[in-house]
C-alpha cells in the first residue's frame, strides 16, 4: 500500500489499526493540529480515504494510543491518553466528528504503544498509583472509566509486561533479561484462571541479534509460526515446533502493526 503522505514534509508513524482502519500521527510539516505541532489521521487504504483529527486539548505528555470499534455506537474511536498529576484521556468519535476528556488518577501510565483490541474494547498495561503491580486496564465506554482485566497467577510482577492480540485472544508477554521470552493468553476473556502459556522463544533462538534488541510478537500464522518485530527494522519468524528462527534484514520502514484489509467507512460501519 502506498501512503498518501510519503512525499511530505511531515513525519509519519503508524500507531496501530482496527477493522482495515490505520491511524497514523503526523509531526509538523503539512497537517499540524495540535499545540504540540502533531495531527492524526484516520486512513483506509482499501478506499484510499483519510480523515485528519486534530486534538483540541493539550496533551503534555502522550503517551499511549488507541483505535477502536464501540458497538454500542456502530462508532469507531480513537484515544490519546496522556499523564501529568492525572491519567487524561482524550476520545474521539469518528462518526460525530467530535472530541470528549475524561480524567482518572488511579494509575499511572506506562510509557508503552502497544494496545491490544479484544472482546469490543481497548486494552493498555498500566502500574498502580501505589507502584506495586503491572495493570492490565480497558476503558469502557458506558461508564468511561477504566477497568481491570486479571493478569497470569504465574506472571512475576518483577517482569515488564506488554500486550499482544494473537488469534483473537489477549496475550501478555515479556522478554525476561536474556532467559527468555514467555507468551500468555487468556482463553476465556475476564477470566484469571483461563490464562495459559502460549509458548515460550528461548534465548538460544533469539541470540541470532543483540539480547538487547527488542523482540515483539506479531501474530500467528496458520502453521503455528510466530512473526516477531525484531527491533525497529527487521521482521523474524519463529516455529516452536522446531524451534528455528528465521531472521528477515531487508524490511523497509521502523514501525510494524498488524493490518487486515477491509472495506470500512471512516465515519462508522460499513
Amino acid at each position: 500500500m502506498q501512503c498518501p503522505w510519503e512525499n511530505s514534509d511531515s513525519f509519519i508513524q503508524p500507531l496501530c489499526s482496527c477493522d482495515g482502519l490505520i491511524l497514523l500521527s503526523l509531526h509538523d510539516g503539512h497537517f499540524v493540529g495540535t499545540k504540540s505541532g502533531r495531527s492524526f489521521v484516520l486512513w483506509n487504504p482499501s478506499y484510499r480515504s483519510h480523515k485528519i483529527i486534530s486534538c483540541p486539548y493539550e496533551l503534555p505528555f502522550i503517551a499511549l494510543y488507541g483505535l477502536c470499534y464501540d458497538s454500542t455506537a456502530h462508532d469507531y474511536r480513537v484515544f490519546i491518553v496522556s499523564q501529568e498529576s492525572e491519567t487524561s484521556v482524550a476520545i474521539y468519535s469518528s462518526r460525530n466528528n467530535s472530541w470528549n476528556l475524561v480524567m482518572d488518577n488511579r494509575y499511572y501510565l506506562y510509557a508503552s504503544e502497544h494496545q491490544a483490541i479484544v472482546n469490543g474494547a481497548v486494552h493498555w498495561v498500566m502500574c498502580s498509583r501505589e507502584f506495586d503491580s503491572w495493570v492490565i486496564v480497558y476503558f469502557d465506554f458506558v461508564e468511561e472509566k477504566f477497568k481491570e482485566v486479571p493478569p497470569p497467577s504465574l506472571w512475576n510482577e518483577d517482569d515488564e509486561m506488554n500486550l499482544v492480540v494473537l488469534r483473537g485472544f489477549l496475550c501478555v508477554y515479556c522478554d525476561i533479561g536474556v532467559r527468555q521470552i514467555e507468551v500468555y493468553a487468556m482463553k476465556e476473556y475476564g477470566k484469571k484462571e483461563s490464562w495459559a502459556r502460549l509458548f515460550v522463544i528461548p534465548w538460544a533462538i533469539e541470540r541470532r541479534v543483540p539480547c538487547s534488541t527488542y523482540l515483539k510478537p506479531l501474530c500467528l500464522t496458520k502453521k503455528g509460526q510466530v512473526l516477531v518485530s525484531v527491533g525497529k527494522r527487521r521482521i523474524g519468524i519463529y516455529d516452536p515446533k522446531d524451534r528455528t528462527f528465521l531472521l528477515y534484514d531487508s524490511v523497509r520502514g521502523r514501525t510494524a502493526i498488524p493490518y487486515v484489509e477491509s472495506l470500512v467507512s471512516l465515519n462508522g460501519g460499513v
